[in-house]
C-alpha cells in the first residue's frame, strides 16, 4: 500500500485510528443542518457540554468580542459570537482536543496554525461583509477550519511531513504545491476528504476543499473559496499566527476577482495587525484544556 492509499483509508475506512467527532458536534451538525433550528435549540445542545459552555461564555466576554455588558447565557453568548461562529469554533475546539494527544513530534507548530486560522476566519469575515454581506455568517467557520488537512498530515505522517516542510523551503514554495509530490494530494483535498467522512454539510467542506483552486469549486461557493484563498493571504502577509507556509501565494488577481479594492487591503490587513492581541486571547480561551 503507497502513502495515497494509506492516506484514503486513513479518511475513509471506519475501522482506522482517525478519531470520531464528539457527540456534541455531531448533534450541533445535525441541528445546524435543519433551518428550524432555533438560537435556543442551539444553547440548548451546548449547555449540555459543561466544558463547551464555560468557554463560550469566557468568549463572549472577552476583548475580541468586546461586550460592554457582561455575557451570562449561553443564548446570549451564541447572539453576541454568531449561530454560525459558535458552531465552527466547537467543531474547531473539538477537532483540536481530538489529535492533541498525538501532537508530539509534529512538525508543524499548533499554537500557530491555530492563531493562524483564527486570523483567517477573522479577515474572510470581513472581506465578505465587504464584498458578499449575505454569507459574511457563512465564512468564519470554512475560514477557521480551512488548513485542517495539514494537521492531519503533520500527526499521521510525521516523517513525510518533515520532508515536505524542507522541500518546501528548499523550493521556496508554498505547502500545498509540495504535498502532491509525496502525498498526491494537497492539505485542502485530504481536508475535503474528511469533511466528508464527518458528513459536514457543503458551505463548509466546499470552500475548505477549494481554497488553493477556487476556480475549480462549483459556482455556488466558489465566491467563498476565493475569499478564503485570499484570507489565507493576507493573515500570512500580516504575520498572524503561521500557516507552515514558507511563502504566501494568492490565486492571481484575487482581489479583483474577489470584489475589493486595494485600498481596502490594506486597512484589512492594519485592522488584522491591531487586533493581535484580541486573537490571541480567543485561542487562549478556545484551546485550553
Amino acid at each position: 500500500m503507497d502513502i495515497n492509499e494509506k492516506i484514503i483509508e486513513l479518511v475513509s475506512s471506519s475501522k482506522t485510528e482517525l478519531p470520531a467527532l464528539p457527540a456534541v458536534v455531531n448533534n450541533i451538525l445535525n441541528a445546524a443542518s435543519k433551518d428550524s433550528t432555533t438560537t435556543e435549540d442551539l444553547a440548548g445542545i451546548i449547555s449540555l457540554d459543561p466544558g463547551i459552555t464555560n468557554k463560550m461564555l469566557r468568549l463572549a466576554n472577552s476583548i475580541y468580542y468586546g461586550q460592554r455588558t457582561k455575557v451570562a447565557t449561553v443564548k446570549r453568548a451564541i447572539v453576541v459570537i454568531g449561530f454560525d461562529e459558535i458552531i465552527g469554533i466547537v467543531m474547531g475546539m473539538s477537532v483540536l482536543s481530538s489529535f492533541a494527544r498525538k501532537a508530539s513530534g509534529m512538525t508543524l507548530d499548533m499554537k500557530a496554525l491555530w492563531i493562524h486560522c483564527i486570523g483567517c476566519a477573522t479577515i474572510a469575515k470581513e472581506i465578505a461583509t465587504r464584498t458578499n454581506p449575505g454569507i459574511a455568517n457563512k465564512i468564519f467557520v470554512p475560514g477557521l477550519l480551512h488548513d485542517m488537512g495539514k494537521i492531519i498530515f503533520s500527526v499521521y505522517f510525521k516523517k513525510e511531513y518533515r520532508k515536505i516542510r524542507a522541500l518546501a523551503m528548499e523550493k521556496h514554495k508554498p505547502l500545498y504545491r509540495v504535498e502532491p509530490e509525496i502525498f498526491k494530494m494537497d492539505h485542502a483535498v485530504l481536508a475535503g476528504l474528511l469533511m466528508k467522512r464527518w458528513n459536514f454539510p457543503d458551505d463548509i467542506l466546499l470552500p475548505c476543499r477549494f481554497h488553493h483552486n477556487p476556480e475549480a469549486c462549483p459556482a455556488g461557493f466558489r465566491h467563498h473559496s476565493l475569499i478564503i484563498n485570499l484570507a489565507d493571504y493576507l493573515c500570512q502577509k500580516a504575520n498572524i499566527g503561521h500557516s507552515g507556509n514558507p511563502v504566501p501565494v494568492a490565486v492571481k488577481n484575487s482581489p479583483r476577482k474577489t470584489g475589493i479594492s486595494a485600498n481596502a487591503l490594506i486597512m484589512i490587513i492594519d485592522q488584522l495587525r491591531q487586533k493581535e492581541k484580541e486573537i490571541k486571547d480567543f485561542f487562549e480561551i478556545t484551546t485550553e484544556q
